[in-house]
């Protein structure tokens, strides 16, 4: 390899690092200045997300493809199973985990009303799940393993912990010290987790579904609950 491909495969390297690490201050200019959870997501999506797609959009318009019918029942399966060990997890271990008074305080500081609730759902759910897709793993993973580097698990390790990482800033306005940091940890397990689906199917679609039934769905779920418990407050 000569040393202009070694300088150009270096540049690669720190302009997908950098870019990866812009969402943590997106998320924390839309929750900490702005204070808005729609502004937030469009900081994020805007800003950090699209435009990395569109530019390197080579490296996932191949994997556009559609899971099989077994796969798809599959997920809705394990989501199903999932938002009831989220939902058990929250209801025998929730007041360790976190304040409901002060989560209800920062779903209204950041505009959260029954008004808006389904239309940012339903965002959430749908658009989220595939800008992301596209992003940590059609991107980042894809992008770090192009560059045939020496370890070859970085673009699974690296695309992980970030993605983890800008999920701090939330996990840590709602839960206690040490739980955030938890959630973060497992957060990164979870991204790695997409990403070899992502590398067993060859589909962002089948990631994109599996992040969206998985993850988005069940924190969904898990606000409905906390508005059963408090309906005078929204």
């Amino acid at each position: 390899m000569s040393d202009q491909q070694q300088q150009n495969r270096k540049l690669r390297l720190w302009v997908i690092i950098i870019w990866s690490l812009l969402p943590c201050a997106a998320i924390w200019i839309g929750l900490h200045q702005i204070k808005s959870a729609a502004w937030t997501f469009a900081l994020y999506h805007g800003l950090c997300l699209i435009p990395a797609i569109i530019w390197r959009r080579s490296h996932w318009t191949k994997t556009m493809i559609a899971p099989s019918l077994k796969t798809c029942l599959v997920l809705m399966a394990a989501s199903f199973v999932f938002t009831i060990i989220a939902l058990l997890t929250y209801e025998l271990l929730g007041e360790r985990l976190l304040s409901n008074d002060h989560v209800i305080d920062v779903l209204k500081e950041l505009g959260y009303s029954k008004t808006i609730f389904w239309p940012i759902s339903i965002y959430a759910i749908v658009v989220n799940p595939l800008l992301e897709e596209l992003f940590w793993r059609g991107v980042v993973l894809n992008e770090l393993d192009s560059l045939k580097l020496k370890n070859k698990h970085f673009g699974i390790v690296w695309s992980s912990c970030a993605y983890a990482l800008f999920h701090y800033a939330i996990f840590a306005m709602v839960m206690f010290p040490v739980w955030a940091e938890i959630g973060s940890a497992m957060l990164a397990v979870y991204g790695a987790f997409l990403a070899l689906v992502y590398r067993k199917t060859g589909s962002i679609i089948t990631t994109a579904i599996a992040h969206s039934l998985l993850t988005d769905l069940a924190c969904i779920v898990l606000i409905l609950d906390l508005f059963r418990r408090h309906p005078v407050v929204f």
